[in-house]
């Protein structure tokens, strides 16, 4: 992780195409967004490292943890055995078995690109 001009650019260690690592890394691009706090990725960064403080193991990580994958398996297994948002999730005709990992990433998906009124809908981004 670095800042490069007016971005905070990380890398991806593990991709879907590259499990091993092994190809050369580009930095992902992550810009502020003054206009919208609410969904600011360096606001949010500031303020989890205000809270928990920088992780400075010397390993390069941004999270601590060893098993990200396991973490967010129990999070998620935890929201689905909550009595209330069960009950929550009912009333709105939702069952919610059916949230996952991928509910995550399509939301977030479907949120970006329907961000402004001159961009895509989700449905034909997906069919590209």
């Amino acid at each position: 992780m670095e800042f490069f001009e007016d971005a905070l650019k990380i890398y991806i260690i593990h991709q879907k195409n590259d499990q091993e690592g092994d190809r050369p890394r580009d930095g992902k691009h992550i810009y502020a967004n003054p206009l919208n706090p609410d969904i600011c990725p360096l606001l949010a960064l500031g303020i989890y490292w205000c809270c928990f403080g920088m992780n400075d193991n010397g390993h390069g990580k941004l999270f601590p943890g060893n098993n990200q994958f396991d973490r967010f398996s129990k999070i998620i297994t935890r929201f689905r055995n909550n009595e209330n948002l069960k009950d929550a999730f009912k009333f709105l005709g939702i069952d919610i078995q059916n949230i996952g990992s991928h509910s995550v990433r399509k939301g977030s998906a479907t949120y970006c690109s329907g961000g402004s009124p001159d961009g895509p809908r989700y449905v034909p981004l997906s069919n590209r």
